[in-house]
C-alpha cells in the first residue's frame, strides 16, 4: 500500500511540472499577444501607389 502512495505521489508531481510548463507557455503567448496590440496603436504607413487627380 505504500508503494501506492509513492506512484501516486509521483504522478502528481509529474502533473504539476506539465501544469506549470503550460503556464509558462500560456504567459508567453500572452506576452506576444500583447506586443501585438501595442503595435497596432501606431498609425500605419500607407502601401500601394497614389493615384493623382486626373483632370
Amino acid at each position: 500500500m505504500l508503494l501506492a502512495h509513492k506512484d501516486v505521489f509521483l504522478r502528481v508531481e509529474q502533473v504539476e511540472k506539465q501544469m506549470i510548463k503550460q503556464d509558462q507557455k500560456i504567459e508567453l503567448l500572452f506576452d506576444y499577444l500583447s506586443k501585438f496590440i501595442e503595435k497596432e496603436d501606431r498609425p500605419r504607413q500607407q502601401v500601394g501607389y497614389e493615384l493623382g487627380n486626373k483632370k
